[in-house]
């Protein structure tokens, strides 16, 4: 059908966007790789984030784009 997309790439992106309100680690103290584990949880989520948009750039790059 022309003009459809997969809905995978919202759908996870949807989750990580939920996933930055975490409520479970307030007033968590405690440390993880030597940093608060707020912080921890953050820098994670951001690598996830940033992995999520590589695969779909990739995956969605038309191959005729680079001529």
């Amino acid at each position: 059908m022309p003009g459809s997309y997969p809905r995978w790439p919202l759908l996870l992106l949807l989750v990580l966007a939920a996933g930055f309100e975490n409520f479970w680690l307030w007033g968590e103290d405690w440390l993880l790789f030597g940093i608060p584990v707020n912080l921890a949880y953050h820098v994670g989520l951001c690598l996830a984030g940033a992995g999520l948009l590589a695969v779909v750039v990739r995956w969605g790059w038309p191959d005729d784009a680079d001529d």
